[in-house]
């Protein structure tokens, strides 16, 4: 299944680009044909993921089967753990299904080979080429990301050397997320506050410029859905 972008008309391009330009964010509403991106969501909802978080000062990945052997008490030390680290250090704890990693060791479903290359096509490639004004856009990677209850990301600005991250993007995937469920993107003033947050609503596209400080706030507990989102950044050679 190859995703169908919906058109943009021009007026749309420029207010993107405009704010973009202004901001270093925007949301492009409706992105996908609305079949394809409810069918990316099915099955996303199916996908094997791993757990990820940080200890010590690297990136780990927790197998589902791994977690799953474990008892309940080691559960919640785990859990203990990453929050308590969290407090002064940069942390996270999700849920990852990595995309571009299986399509390169030829793992992939279907699936998702065909949203890898449909993101690296030249439709949505010069889309993005046009609304960021980065001419050296080359290709975007990509992961499937699920936040459930209880899951966050601390503050960080997406740089990382040697990557050539000009863009970091989301696309949301779940239907009718609620805003007191948490799991927003939210954009980090200099003066400590919230500059401006987006809600993950489906079928939407946020782009942000890199480095740009953010954070995806905790998922409540009382959230009656996972956050499942595409996200990934668009990159030079």
């Amino acid at each position: 299944m190859t995703p169908t972008l919906t058109p943009l008309t021009d007026e749309r391009r420029a207010a993107i680009r405009e704010r973009l330009a202004r901001t270093g964010r925007a949301q492009i509403d409706g992105v996908l044909a609305p079949n394809d991106a409810q069918g990316l969501y099915e099955a996303a909802t199916t996908a094997d993921y791993n757990v990820v978080t940080r200890r010590g000062t690297g990136h780990v990945d927790l197998p589902g089967a791994w977690l799953a052997s474990l008892t309940p008490d080691q559960k919640q030390g785990l859990g203990q753990a990453v929050q308590v680290s969290a407090q002064t250090d940069f942390q996270y704890l999700y849920d990852n299904h990595p995309i571009y990693d299986l399509v390169e060791a030829g793992q992939a479903a279907p699936v998702w080979s065909d949203l890898l290359a449909f993101l690296n096509g030249e439709a949505f490639l010069d889309l993005m080429r046009d609304v960021t004004g980065e001419p050296r856009i080359a290709l975007a990677d990509a992961q499937l990301t699920r936040y459930r209850a209880g899951h966050f990301l601390t503050e960080h600005d997406d740089h990382a050397d040697g990557k050539s991250r000009f863009f970091a993007y989301v696309l949301n995937l779940t239907p009718a997320w609620r805003i007191e469920w948490g799991g927003l993107l939210a954009f980090h003033s200099a003066d400590g506050n919230v500059a401006e947050a987006f809600t993950p609503r489906f079928n939407t596209l946020n782009l942000l410029k890199v480095p740009t400080p953010h954070s995806v706030t905790q998922v409540a507990l009382s959230a009656a859905a996972d956050r499942i989102s595409v996200t990934g950044w668009l990159r030079g050679l």
